[in-house]
């Protein structure tokens, strides 16, 4: 076989660089032309219609593509007022689909319903029209104690002064819910605010921050990726999170589980119970008991006025001011440390340091790594450990202390 010169092979180098650049430059002008081709128009239409809803009648909106506000008035009267916008690349292009999109308004003995009827070729003219766009945005006036049902798609839905049941159902857009009865909420891609309920609420989403305040009855939150905020919940919250922080405050009892994150909760008049798996977990001002659950992650209680049982297995455990009968600590890598225990105190680590201050029950405490500290005991005291030093100090009752490699000092 004849083996190619030098010469030859950099003149076949030299035309490969060339064709490069030449590809280049060739497709460099087209991101151009595209560009320059990007200036388009926009048609915009109008639609107002009126109608009247019956006593005991609901109001239902189906839609996609745009943003929905619905607003409670006095009266009996339903009025919509709609904007629909088209851009394209020409004017009659834009103008052609925008006729087509029609709002259909159906009134029957169970109330009025709103749709958005968007053309056969849709789909198709999206993908022949790739930077085209539509929207139809709504604002709806409505009688404030009728029921209201929303069904929306790519686009913000808010409701406000509806005082009858508001049930809410979105896919990718925020939701915003002030002043109204009872609701039922479900997002897929957006945030969700609600602030003022008269009922009882539940809220369900998967990705976007949940902040619910002021209910007036139950709420029940559910959200995997995204932080979840509760505040003045006169009735039980049950919240279950996956991958945010959980802040919970004012309620008058709370059930709250996550996986990923941190849990805050405080001022719950009943009892508390705290599932979570690697997050810090801080309790304080529970009128009820205290059950916590935690695997990765430190736990704070204060003023706890129920019974506490805390078991955790990676994280320290801190407690003050727990007026219980009886307070359970069970941790296996972490310190624990504890103040002003008025019940009975049994308090357990595998690998870690516990520290005691002023416990008025029976106490018991067992580590198997680490030094046991404990003074203000006035009913006694039961103190073992493996390889670790014990240290007591002003014990009232019987003292039992025992450990295999380490100091005793009482």
């Amino acid at each position: 076989m004849t083996q190619p010169s030098p010469n030859s092979c950099k003149e076949a180098l030299c035309r490969a660089a060339m064709a490069g650049m030449l590809c280049t430059i060739y497709f460099t002008a087209g991101q151009y032309a595209v560009a320059a081709n990007r200036s388009q128009e926009e048609v915009s239409r109008d639609f107002h219609k009126t109608v009247t809803l019956g006593a005991g009648q609901s109001v239902h909106i189906e839609h996609k593509f745009g943003e929905v506000r619905v607003h409670g008035d006095s009266g009996r009267d339903v009025k919509i007022s709609a904007t629909i916008r088209v851009q394209a690349n020409s004017h009659d292009e834009a103008e052609s689909f925008a006729q087509k999109i029609q709002i259909d308004v159906q009134q029957s003995g169970e109330g009025v319903r709103i749709k958005t009827i968007y053309p056969d070729e849709e789909k198709h003219w999206f993908q022949i029209s790739r930077h085209s766009s539509w929207s139809v945005s709504y604002d709806i006036g409505m009688p404030s104690d009728a029921p209201l049902n929303v069904r929306n798609s790519f686009g913000s839905t808010e409701a406000s002064g509806i005082h009858g049941a508001v049930d809410i159902d979105n896919s990718h857009g925020s939701i915003t819910m002030r002043d109204v009865g009872s609701a039922r909420v479900n997002n897929s891609f957006g945030s969700i605010e609600l602030t003022g309920a008269g009922g009882n609420v539940s809220v369900t989403d998967t990705n976007g921050s949940v902040q619910v305040f002021d209910v007036k009855g139950t709420l029940e939150v559910r959200n995997r990726f995204g932080s979840i905020t509760t505040k003045n919940i006169q009735g039980a919250a049950t919240i279950t999170g996956g991958n945010g922080a959980v802040t919970l405050s004012d309620s008058a009892s709370g059930n709250i589980t996550t996986s990923f994150g941190s849990v805050d909760a405080r001022n719950v008049k009943g009892d508390l119970t705290v599932h979570d798996n690697n997050g810090n977990v801080e309790i304080a001002t529970i009128g009820g008991a205290a059950d916590i659950t935690n695997s990765f992650g430190n736990v704070t209680l204060s003023d706890v006025h129920g019974r506490v049982n805390c078991t955790t297995s990676n994280g320290r455990v801190k407690g003050s001011a727990l007026s219980a009968n009886s307070v359970t600590i069970h941790d296996s890598f972490g310190n624990i440390e504890l103040d002003t225990i008025s019940g009975t105190l049994d308090a357990e680590t595998s690998n870690g340091r516990i520290t005691v201050r002023d416990a008025r029950g029976v106490v018991t405490l067992r580590t198997s790594f680490g030094a046991i500290d404990a003074a203000n005991i006035p009913k006694g005291i039961r103190a073992t450990d493996g390889n670790g030093a014990i240290t007591l100090a002003d014990i009232g009752g019987d003292t039992y202390a025992k450990t295999s490699f380490g100091s005793v000092l009482i």
